[in-house]
């Protein structure tokens, strides 16, 4: 029986070529600026995770902490708030600064260093967002051994901006994409009933019921979809992989990604299928 409705959807293919072909040209156009889309997420994400690791917290130290005072405050921020410190002394600091100001000149006419000690503290997971960043740093001041605390407020806050902005975007035009599958699955369902009203109407007066007649129309359906998502796939990668040989490296969207971008649109199209069946077969109906 299964054989038959696959049979069914596949004749039904053949015999209107231009409707299905239509159908899988708008569908496809829609699902690679979708996936357009999903491989500029995807690399936002890798570059704001790269980025989030290096978010960290410099803690500076007061000129009269003692080592004891320190190693007790390197424990206390490591149960707190960090997965790991790292302990830069003033020669250290100084040394840095050199390297990035490269002026030995203006440099030279500094008689003492006057940058403090610091720690660095590689944050956790949780932490590394804006408000709870504020809070660390506000807790962290308090502490009788540091100076000051910095932790690059104002860039943090405008890159979660960057990744609240990123994600409502992707649900944005994944909203606007299924609709747009779910507009083109109806039409092309309703269109090719239609075609095929007399074949519909015989087999309903002869007692077939809306699930067998219905069955091959959702396959085809089914079919269009999944070959529209395929093609569109396979163009976001042709468009990857000119991206990346003319400008810079570029990330491919994970087998999880592919894979749940390709049940998704194979879904929704079953979805529209049914809806639009189960309006028509009323109206073609005896």
């Amino acid at each position: 029986m299964h054989l038959f409705y696959f049979r069914e959807a596949w004749r039904s293919l053949k015999h209107h070529r231009g409707l299905a072909y239509t159908a899988i040209v708008s569908l496809t156009a829609a699902l690679t600026l979708s996936g357009v889309f999903l491989l500029l997420a995807h690399n936002v994400e890798l570059a704001l995770r790269l980025v989030g690791d290096r978010r960290e917290m410099v803690v500076y130290l007061r000129d009269s902490v003692t080592k004891e005072q320190r190693d007790g405050l390197v424990a206390r921020l490591l149960q707190l708030y960090g997965t790991e410190v790292t302990y830069v002394n003033k020669d250290q600091a100084w040394k840095e600064l050199s390297d990035q100001i490269g002026d030995r000149e203006l440099l030279e006419a500094v008689d003492t260093n006057p940058l403090p000690a610091s720690l660095r503290v590689k944050l956790k997971p949780e932490l590394l967002n804006y408000r709870a960043m504020d809070d660390a740093a506000r807790q962290v001041r308090v502490f009788p051994e540091v100076e000051d605390v910095r932790y690059g407020g104002e860039w943090v806050r405008r890159l979660d901006e960057l990744g609240l902005g990123l994600r409502r975007g992707a649900m944005i035009a994944g909203l606007t994409v299924a609709i747009a599958i779910v507009f083109v699955i109806y039409n092309t369902i309703r269109l090719t009933v239609m075609a095929r009203r007399p074949q519909v109407e015989i087999m309903s007066r002869l007692g077939a019921t809306d699930r067998f007649i219905a069955a091959p129309f959702v396959i085809e359906a089914m079919l269009q979809a999944a070959l529209a998502a395929l093609l569109a796939l396979g163009l976001v990668f042709a468009l990857e992989r000119a991206f990346e040989a003319r400008v810079v490296a570029v990330s491919f969207l994970p087998v999880t990604w592919a894979a749940t971008f390709l049940g998704a649109v194979v879904l929704l199209s079953w979805m529209a299928a049914m809806l639009a069946l189960s309006r028509v077969l009323r109206a073609v109906g005896p």
